[in-house]
């Protein structure tokens, strides 16, 4: 039996008891994509990214095209829109650049798919095709080769494998070999260029003109009863040539001296190599996946796929564009990220879940980081050195010091020589020794389960205490204490003290508590200022767990359940923060600034980045290296390196900020297409962009919705990519929309806008730049400019139209007017006329009987002529101004009045358009009231005098017909004269009234000026 000393037994178990604590990586960031994802199938063939950052899949159903949300199906199913003849892929698939094509292998013929259109080719005999394809690939300058054999076509006895070249549309032969058995072909090419053929007969080193250079038995084995000389090779960016034979390992060939070296002692057989930016290369076995470093170190990932989904092969590697390695299986792929790993972890145990679980942190004067192990009871440290040890606590009596979870926050002397912490009682540390000293005397202001708050002030005393009423300030130097409030203070007790936070303000102290909210204090013992769910502006919730006030004075504040609430710096808003808004967790623990003046903020689910300037929050997770996703409450730390420590369930998480966000490439953003409803139409639409160029979007104003799609070609992880849009030309701010990748408007304006995107990927990379979209909304037919203006010129041509209708009818009218006025005066006047003068010569020869009657119809003849021509004169035309009216007026008085001996007078000085045109219907009825009022002067009244008289007053105008006649019994008259005066008034929208004193007046008040 082997004997070990005392010491080296030390260092041994020292050593396995560091293997459990020291920055236990993940090595592995592991991500999947599965059929529960979208995947049409689970077996997966053949992988390839285009130009666009897309990915392509090639399963044994079909071809998939991931865009990081969404699978578009290749299939055979020829009702699918895209069709291909052959889903069973079998080989590698490559892109082509410069045709934007996708060459690819199923069912063992050759394809082409020009991805701009969706357009298939296929190859075959007519195009060189020597019979089935067997192999693929695309070399440095672009070229197109394939293996190929013609055992199924040929009628020789001797079947062939070739090696054809791409070369104007056609596949040219450029060497072959005797077929011995099917498949067994591989394909590669070398940093120098050179192309390397395994197959079944060894391994062919050939130039790029088709020249054999060299030819290399690697291994040989029994195949069903043949022997077979079939290696697959690899070549890495230094040209070093790996092999893998069939009795399994890895091997490197020495083209100079001939040799071979084995790296990889295992059994397993390796069929896949690929070589990431970092310079780790990655094998793949049948199951099996290593990774191997630049100095030859060998990591087994194979348990660690095994932890996410089973599978039972391994058909293809490949790494994207971002260095992310992509694992091709039959059961799904895998996604592992290749990059540098941003968090660290120190003092994590190897068990799963939880594990160390890490409260207060600290460091000393000489750089040590210390964490307190809660469930172990011990204080781990680590030195600059890396070294990790636990520091054993003792008191004088040799008494060990368990220090119970209550121990959360752990400050120091002013010499960094001790530390203090407070839990059942407050002890004092010596880091040097471990001796412990206890201060029992302040056990009543303790509780013995729970946390105690406790902070050092800038002047070096220390504050703690888990209610307000016993709040102490102790000095370590003197060691003298003092109660923070006086016995005779009033106030209303607070209990459940959770964390204390020195203001710039000299003697103020935030409170966070776990009942009440925050609270003010000052030193000298008051309380300032309350926040709580119950005050105005209020908090989420009253149970405060972390306090950071800002370079503006404002204060940050992390809640149990409530997420993070800012106060600003008046206290007079408070803004609340949690997962609706991208918070990883509604229960923050933790709050750190780093040189940006941004917030990292530990949760109880992640670690979240906020951007106070964009308001976004980009969260980390175990998969981007954290050793638990829980963090604890009072475990943060920035240490004098810059390095930011949270603790968790299961050790410390230890980053710098500036190496999280370090990335090779920034993502870059790719619209992918727009869909909708028409209205119109009645239909659907959807448009692919991802490989049509474009300068600008229409949209019609049909479009009841349309959609905009965007990726991110950052797929680890990508579910939890972030993005916000604005809409410039509608929009005045950014608009954060969270892992969606996509906007949808409804009805939108018309007019002209751009649509402003970007991104943040999974481990806080920005965009390389912006997404913009031009988006023309076009207007509808009868609200544009043309349609506005032809409707505008037909309604003018229309009222034209009406108005030289409605003037010619007037012209007509007037016309007419004219005729029957000089056809009733010339003929009717004649004829009455006429017969006045013959009833008056009859008259001079008749009897005394007949004279009487002859002056009767005399009489009434003269009378109706002089009704004619005054109806005649109103409907006239010729005579329809306001002077001719007046003139009319006058003849009438003249010829009335004057032969009964009566005065008259019309008075006009008013007038102000004397030429104004009078419509017939207004001229003939106020001139018919006027006959009427005369008429019943000289019928009705014993005046002797009349007056006649135009006012223009306001908008209106008064003609006034007024004698000077005594009330008499015949003003009674029940006639008709003075109805249809007020008849004739209403038609031409006059008011008539009468007056009885001092005389008989007729006012008709008309509604325009003369």
């Amino acid at each position: 039996m082997p004997i070990y000393n005392s010491n080296s037994f030390r260092f041994i178990l020292l050593f396995f008891l560091q293997i459990g604590m020291l920055f236990a990586q993940n090595l592995s960031q592991i991500d999947v994509l599965t059929t529960a994802d979208g995947l049409n199938f689970r077996d997966v063939r053949a992988i390839a990214q285009d130009d666009s950052g897309l990915m392509w899949f090639g399963t044994s159903q079909g071809l998939n095209r991931y865009d990081g949300y969404n699978f578009k199906v290749y299939n055979s199913d020829k009702k699918n829109p895209f069709f291909i003849e052959e889903e069973l892929f079998t080989s590698t698939m490559v892109f082509d650049k410069d045709e934007d094509a996708l060459w690819f292998m199923a069912n063992e013929d050759l394809f082409k798919l020009h991805l701009p259109t969706d357009s298939i080719t296929a190859y075959n005999e007519p195009d060189g095709i020597k019979g089935k394809v067997l192999g693929v690939l695309k070399v440095e300058d672009g070229a197109i080769w394939i293996i190929t054999e013609d055992y199924w076509s040929t009628k020789a006895d001797k079947p062939k494998q070739y090696l054809q070249k791409y070369k104007d549309g056609k596949f040219e032969v450029m060497a072959s070999i005797s077929r011995i058995n099917k498949g067994f072909s591989r394909l590669s090419q070398d940093s120098e260029g050179f192309l390397w053929w395994s197959t079944p007969n060894g391994n062919l080193k050939y130039h790029i003109d088709g020249t054999l250079l060299a030819f290399y038995d690697l291994g040989n084995y029994e195949w069903h009863g043949s022997e077979m000389h079939f290696v697959a090779s690899f070549f890495d960016c230094n040209n070093r040539h790996y092999y893998f034979p069939h009795d399994g390992g890895i091997y490197v060939l020495n083209e100079e001296n001939q040799s071979s070296e084995r790296i990889l002692d295992v059994d397993n057989e390796f069929g896949h190599a690929i070589q990431d930016e970092e310079g780790y290369t990655w094998f793949a076995g049948q199951q099996r996946l290593y990774r191997m470093s630049p100095q030859e170190d060998f990591v087994d990932y194979t348990d660690k796929l095994l932890d996410h989904f089973d599978y039972t092969k391994i058909n293809s590697l490949f790494i994207d564009a971002s260095n992310l390695l992509w694992v091709a299986t039959d059961n799904g792929l895998f996604k592992i990220r290749t990059g540098t790993q941003m968090f660290k972890n120190v003092f994590k145990s190897s068990k799963s879940g939880w594990g160390n679980s890490m409260r207060g942190v600290f460091e000393d004067h000489q750089g040590t980081i210390y964490a307190h192990c809660e469930n172990k009871n011990s204080l781990f440290s680590q030195d600059v050195t890396g070294k990790i040890d636990t520091l054993k606590l003792y008191a004088e009596s040799n008494e060990k010091i368990e220090l119970h979870y209550a121990c959360s926050f752990f400050v120091f002397n002013k010499a960094k020589t001790h530390v203090f912490t407070v839990g059942k009682t407050m002890y004092k540390i010596n880091l040097e020794t471990g001796e412990t000293v206890s201060y029992d005397q302040f056990i009543p202001n303790l509780k013995v389960y729970g946390p105690n708050p406790l902070i050092r002030l800038r002047d070096g005393r220390l504050l703690f205490g888990y209610i307000l009423s016993r709040l102490l300030l102790f000095d370590p130097e003197t060691e003298k204490s003092e109660a923070v409030f006086s016995d005779d203070f009033e106030f209303d007790e607070v209990s459940d003290l959770a964390y204390f936070f020195q203001s710039k303000t000299e003697d103020m102290i935030w409170v966070g508590t776990q009942n009440s909210g925050l609270l003010k204090i000052n030193l000298n013992g008051s309380i300032e200022e309350t926040y709580s769910i119950y005050t105005n502006p209020s908090v989420s919730k009253n149970n405060i767990l972390v306090i950071d006030e800002d370079s503006d004075g404002s204060l940050w504040i992390g809640t149990y359940g409530g997420g993070l609430n800012h106060i600003s710096k008046d206290g007079t808003t408070i803004k609340k923060y949690s997962k609706a808004q991208g918070l990883a967790d509604d229960n923050v623990t933790g709050i750190l600034r780093d040189k940006k003046d941004n917030l990292w903020i530990s949760t109880y689910n992640g670690i979240s980045y906020f951007d106070k300037q964009t308001e976004l929050f980009q969260n980390f997770y175990t998969e981007d290296g954290l050793s638990h996703n829980e963090c604890n409450y009072s475990s943060c730390l920035i240490d004098s390196q810059g390095n930011y420590y949270f603790g968790g369930m299961n050790g410390l998480n230890v980053f710098k900020p500036d190496d999280v966000f370090k990335t090779s490439e920034p993502p870059q953003l790719r619209f992918l297409g727009i869909s909708g409803y028409n209205s119109k139409n009645k239909s659907s639409f959807n448009t692919d962009y991802s490989h049509n160029k474009f300068t600008e979007l229409t949209i019609s104003p049909y479009d009841q919705y349309f959609q905009l799609d965007w990726t991110m070609p950052s797929f680890f992880n990508n579910q939890k990519s972030t993005y916000s849009t604005t809409l410039e030309g509608y929009e005045d701010r950014w608009f954060y929309q969270g892992h969606k990748a996509s906007i949808r408007y409804n009805k939108l304006p018309a007019g002209d806008y751009v649509l402003k995107v970007k991104g943040t990927d999974a481990i806080g990379n920005e965009s390389a730049a912006m997404l913009s979209i031009p988006i023309k909304v076009k207007q509808i037919f009868y609200k544009t400019w043309w349609f506005i203006l032809s409707a505008l010129c037909a309604a003018i041509l229309f009222g034209y139209s009406v108005f030289r209708y409605r003037l010619n009818q007037v012209i007509a009218m007037e016309r007419l007017r004219t005729k029957i006025s000089s056809d009733l005066h010339d003929d009717v006047g004649s004829m009455l006329s006429g017969l006045a003068m013959q009833t008056e010569l009859l008259e001079i020869n008749a009897n005394e009987a007949d004279k009487f009657k002859l002056q009767k119809i005399a009489t009434i003849s003269r009378s109706a002529v002089s009704q004619m021509r005054d109806l005649v004169w109103s409907i006239d035309s010729r005579r329809g101004t306001v002077d001719d009216l007046i003139e009319r007026m006058q003849e009438l008085a003249e010829e009335l009045l004057l032969p009964m001996d009566i005065a008259f007078n019309i008075e006009a000085s008013t007038i102000i358009n004397p030429n104004k045109k009078l419509p017939a219907e207004i001229k003939q009825n106020v001139f018919m009231i006027y006959k009427e009022a005369l008429t019943n002067c000289l019928k009705h009244a014993n005046a002797t005098k009349v007056n006649v008289s135009f006012s223009n007053i306001n908008k209106g105008c008064e003609l006034s017909i007024k004698d000077n006649g005594t009330n008499t019994p015949c003003l009674k008259y029940t006639g008709l004269g003075l109805s249809n005066m007020a008849l004739r008034a209403e038609k031409i929208n006059g008011q008539l009234r009468f007056e009885k004193e001092k005389g008989f007046g007729v006012i008709l008040r008309l509604p325009f000026n003369l």
